[in-house]
């Protein structure tokens, strides 16, 4: 992956203070050597085998005449190739495309000189011209098989180990694993090398039987297969180079992520040349995962599910920070809780627009509908395609933490479809608008994006741009992400995460995210220029985004009311005033709404729709309220099993069982048979 810093101007960030920033220890992993002397000298052992066998061709040569001195010279030059050749093969499969072109072009150089000494004799400077060609053609092995820099030649002798131990993997592979009756049967574990994590393999699978998917869903088959020991981990990818279904299989005995790596600043963390935050380094220590924001005429926001103390929301802090402090591509962050604002209190007071309440993350969202309205209209008059983001029109980064809970009808009846309308249309059509949506959540399931038809389509929409799998008690990613990954069995380490699907050639696998501490919490926030919405954007994104300061600053008078109250003993009595305020509206048909449109007065009283409210029918009782009306009219109609009352109504299973269970406490009804109900004599 290539490495691309981006210089923060001094609009960015302020001037820096006196005191300089905590100490960020670059990402790195333990010096180890590759490799040993072995490898350091091979190259020059082929050559001096070169040089025996063109001494061997001009011996043959002087001892035959005619068609047996062209005979025995040619035998001896093709002996050495085949030689050369069955010893790499043997030896290892080379795997890597720009090796194997270096194998080609040493072939060539051998025998070609080999032809010109059969001729010229073998001379010191024919030996010479070898030593320099050779050298050049070897300079790529030796790049590959190195002894560490800095480390004295005596530690070669840990090659020794190593190779011993990528065997034991190996053996163990084809005992507990690739054998008759495993759960590998026939797959082979081959061409083993040491890297500085650990050691990776060439896992080659029985075509048409395995595949790379089946075995990354059952790494703790693998697990124990390998003999793994606690803290060490394995890392299953497509190859690269190699036709399917083959996997790159690397066993991490040293992984470099054991301890978190603070997050390095913004600058280190946005990738200007691609347009992608840097999340954190892979589990092996080798690269960076990176979550794109950016590509070519495009803006993606993405999907993030963990559970509690997975690091969710710092990853999300520092995806933030990163964006907002990027030059190359300005950015502006929104930031929405469905926790009242407890994930990241550095968010909600750092962000353009922070939205803690139900009906301000449907502001929010009402307003990042109209930004991509006007982002559309001045893309279709500049005739530009696309969103690409500048000074004077930057992208707008709409952060929801917590977002299942607006989008529960059970939390929030009232907004909780309109919402997820909303949140789809940003998540499909933002993109080239210049308006993404990251939703996070600790809920596993399906029904974290909303109870309503539009929850498959917010889910696909979001989990193309990106996913994100942090470790959670509930084993449910793979019917969400559509991967068998069990976040379960992810180690217990903050910031621990596999992406899922990400860009062509990137990796898919584990890493760990870098760590916003404390201190980077208070020492970047204060230094970024936190952007806001242009003239024409703010002016189009309507009142609430015009008084969204003013919301800020009257949610933070209640919260320091309601300390004055507790202060002063006064709690019981506000719940009790809480309670009965919610048993009053619940037993009322109406409900005062706040409009969130213009043109409309500050309040209204409306139906509640959302229990779909007919007629009362002759007869009926005044004191049922809508949902059992409605239920006794559909048994006295004949409707008597429960499947057949939610289908008459519309009601889901859950509200069918809670009203049949109220309606018989009420005497309405009575049960006629398993599983059946009937009305009784005075309902009728």
């Amino acid at each position: 992956m290539t490495t691309t810093t981006t210089q923060t101007s001094d609009e960015q960030l302020h001037d820096e203070p006196t005191t300089p920033a905590p100490a960020v220890p670059p990402v790195s992993a333990p010096e180890l050597p590759e490799a040993g002397l072995r490898a350091q000298i091979t190259p020059w052992a082929a050559m001096g085998a070169l040089v025996v066998a063109a001494g061997a061709i001009r011996l043959a040569q002087h001892a035959a005449t005619g068609a047996d001195a062209q005979i025995a010279y040619g035998v001896a030059g093709v002996a050495f190739t085949v030689a050369v050749v069955a010893a790499t093969v043997t030896r290892k499969r080379i795997t890597d495309r720009k090796m194997r072109h270096r194998l080609v072009a040493a072939l060539y150089l051998g025998a070609s000189w080999l032809t010109m000494i059969s001729f010229t004799g073998v001379t010191l400077g024919a030996i010479a011209a070898l030593s320099i060609l050779g050298a050049g053609l070897s300079l790529l092995w030796w790049k590959q098989h190195r002894i560490g820099p800095g480390l004295p030649a005596e530690l070669a002798v840990l090659d020794r180990a190593a190779t011993a131990s990528s065997d034991l993997f190996v053996e163990r592979f084809n005992a507990h694993l690739g054998g008759k009756g495993k759960p590998f049967a026939g797959a082979k574990l081959l061409d083993p090398q040491t890297i500085k994590a650990g050691y990776r393999f060439t896992l080659e699978l029985v075509p048409g039987v395995q595949s790379v998917e089946q075995v990354r869903g059952q790494v703790n088959a693998l697990r124990g297969g390998l003999r793994l020991m606690p803290g060490q981990d394995v890392i299953v990818e497509d190859h690269p180079t190699e036709p399917a279904p083959t996997a790159l299989l690397t066993i991490v005995t040293r992984p470099p992520i054991a301890k978190p790596q603070p997050w390095p600043g913004p600058e280190l963390g946005f990738d200007s040349a691609t347009g992608s935050v840097r999340l954190g380094p892979f589990a092996d220590g080798e690269g960076c995962a990176c979550w794109r924001v950016y590509t070519q005429d495009s803006m993606w926001g993405g999907f993030i599910q963990g559970g509690t103390g997975s690091g969710k929301s710092r990853l999300l802090e520092q995806i933030a920070m990163s964006c907002a402090a990027s030059t190359s591509h300005p950015t502006i962050i929104w930031y929405g809780d469905g926790q009242n604002g407890d994930s990241s209190p550095m968010l909600v007071k750092h962000a353009d627009y922070a939205a803690t309440t139900f009906s301000q993350i449907y502001n929010m969202a009402l307003a990042a509908l109209r930004i991509m309205k006007i982002n559309g209209v001045e893309r279709r008059l500049s005739g530009r395609v696309g969103f690409t983001p500048t000074a004077a029109s930057p992208g707008t980064l709409m952060i929801v933490d917590e977002f299942h809970k607006p989008l529960d009808v059970k939390q929030n009846p009232l907004l909780a479809v309109a919402t997820q309308e909303a949140f789809v249309t940003i998540a499909r059509e933002g993109r080239k608008n210049g308006v993404a949506l990251i939703a996070a959540t600790q809920s596993p399931k399906l029904e974290a994006f909303g109870s309503t038809g539009g929850a498959d389509t917010l889910r696909a929409c979001l989990l193309d741009g990106n996913g994100l799998i942090m470790r959670s008690k509930n084993p449910n990613a793979k019917t969400v992400f559509g991967v068998d990954i069990n976040p379960r069995k992810f180690p217990k380490l903050a910031g621990y995460g596999y992406l899922c699907d990400p860009d062509p050639g990137a990796r898919s696998a584990p890493f760990r995210g870098f760590w916003v501490t404390d201190e980077l919490a208070v020492y970047w926030p204060s230094r970024i220029t936190w952007r806001t919405q242009p003239l024409r954007q703010a002016n189009f994104a309507g009142k609430d985004y015009a008084k969204r300061h003013d919301v800020v600053a009257e949610q933070r008078f209640a919260d320091e009311m309601l300390l004055a109250m507790a202060d002063a003993g006064s709690v019981d009595e506000i719940e009790e005033l809480e309670k009965t305020m919610d048993r009053a509206a619940a037993a009322r048909d109406t409900v005062d709404v706040v409009e969130f449109g213009d043109g409309h007065p500050p309040v209204r009283r409306v139906a509640k729709f959302w229990e779909q409210q007919p007629q009362p029918g002759p007869g009926r009782p005044a004191e049922l309220n809508t949902g059992q009306r409605k239920v006794l009219e559909a048994i006295t109609a004949g409707h008597a099993s429960p499947k057949e009352i939610i289908t008459a109504t519309g009601y889901s299973s859950s509200q069918v069982y809670n009203l049949l269970g109220e309606l018989d406490k009420l005497g309405e009804i009575s049960k006629a048979g398993y599983g059946r109900y009937e009305a009784n004599q005075t309902a009728a």
